[in-house]
């Protein structure tokens, strides 16, 4: 939405101000442009309509000042999104133009600048780009209502052209809250994505949107990740930390038919990153917080499950270790180090050396026991063994 308050702040303008007080002027919407140069009896006027700003120079009234009255009144009775005069021919307003403009609410501004063709220009330009980002938004909320994955496929590419195996998402804010810093703030990222991809042959494509107030930034991958975990993220951390002041989060790298998953996950983290007070927070290191964000959608949880378990899983393809297994007991044992050595035959202190082992491959060095067991318990909620112990335990209920 472009509003009269945008357009004043066009860098076209030496300088703009109200020909006279017209309440809530800077907040009218602006939904097209047109010019007057031609006198208010010809009839033509019934060409303007609702939303539209005019700029005109009012040569016309030179040699016949009250033409200009009549001219301003007949385009405040058209109601009009206001109507910009460069300040050649006038400079001021009769009080019957002032008067209609207070009691219509369509301002009357006066400019200094650029030749009326190149500002019109401009608003043009700024219309389209408000246009296009406006379609935009309405594409990505389609992406999150729920759709299949053929249609997130087509939908991204519809948004940004991409094509590839997978994406990672950005949910960007600026520390200012203004649309100026939004914008300032997309191409400065837009160019941080751009060298970002230069420097690996696997990306396809990166792309940056305006979206409800924040940036989405995408970064599409040609190849499918070579393990179920992603490890771009952390690069990609690095490489926003240069836009300079922000808040973001960042996804996971998913599969592009599961795009939607990185969206939330990127406004989750975002979430995260701002109550903790941080510029920025990657979905892979939320924890607890990512649990809560999938707990939305059932999809979203199976993610951030696998995310945790592939840890685990990689950690003991690696190693010839058993920590998944033990992770997973542990949790269906409610925390108990005895219950679980039982379950899986082992002594109790192999147990705690594992789950030291966990904690470590976690990034939990410093949680305890029952805060790693809580933990593990969101992991494998839907594990074989937590299932068991969840029936047993209503069972003896």
């Amino acid at each position: 939405m472009i509003t009269v308050g945008d357009v004043m702040n066009m860098r076209a303008f030496d300088n703009m101000w109200l020909a006279a007080p017209c309440e809530g002027a800077r907040e009218r919407e602006v939904h097209g442009v047109g010019t007057l140069d031609h006198e208010p009896f010809t009839g033509r006027y019934d060409l303007f309509s609702e939303g539209e700003m005019i700029f005109t120079t009012l040569g016309f009234a030179e040699m016949h000042p009250d033409l200009a009255e009549e001219a301003l009144l007949q385009l405040i009775e058209r109601n009009v999104a206001a109507i910009a005069v460069k300040a050649v021919v006038l400079r001021e307003v009769t009080p019957r133009v002032a008067a209609a403009s207070a009691e219509r609410g369509v301002p009357v501004l006066f400019y200094e600048g650029r030749f009326m063709e190149r500002v019109i220009a401009d608003l043009m330009n700024l219309l389209d780009d408000d246009a296009a980002e406006w379609e935009r938004v309405h594409l990505i909320d389609g992406i999150l209502a729920p759709s299949d994955e053929q249609a997130v496929r087509a939908t991204f590419f519809t948004i940004a052209g991409v094509t590839g195996a997978t994406i990672q998402c950005m949910a960007i804010r600026a520390v200012t809250d203004d649309d100026a810093s939004l914008r300032a703030l997309q191409k400065v990222v837009e160019e941080v994505l751009v060298g970002y991809g230069e420097r690996w042959d696997d990306v396809e494509r990166t792309f940056v949107c305006r979206y409800r107030g924040m940036l989405l930034g995408f970064v599409s991958f040609k190849r499918p990740p070579l393990k179920a975990i992603a490890i771009s993220d952390a690069d990609l951390a690095k490489c926003i930390a240069t836009a300079g002041p922000l808040v973001c989060g960042i996804s996971q790298e998913v599969p592009l038919e599961e795009g939607d998953i990185a969206v939330r996950q990127a406004m989750a983290a975002l979430k995260t990153a701002f109550a903790d007070g941080v510029p920025i927070t990657r979905w892979t290191i939320l924890r607890f917080d990512a649990f809560r964000a999938a707990a939305r959608t059932d999809r979203l949880y199976a993610r951030s499950a696998d995310l945790l378990r592939s840890l685990l899983f990689d950690y003991d393809a690696e190693h010839d270790a058993e920590l998944e297994k033990t992770a997973e007991a542990f949790a269906a044992s409610y925390g108990e180090v005895r219950a679980c050595a039982e379950a899986l035959l082992q002594h109790p202190n192999t147990v705690r050396y594992r789950l030291k082992k966990i904690k470590e491959v976690l990034a939990m060095e410093e949680a305890t026991d029952r805060e790693l067991a809580a933990f593990l318990f969101l992991v494998f909620l839907t594990g074989d063994a937590v299932d068991a112990s969840l029936e047993a335990k209503s069972f003896g209920a």
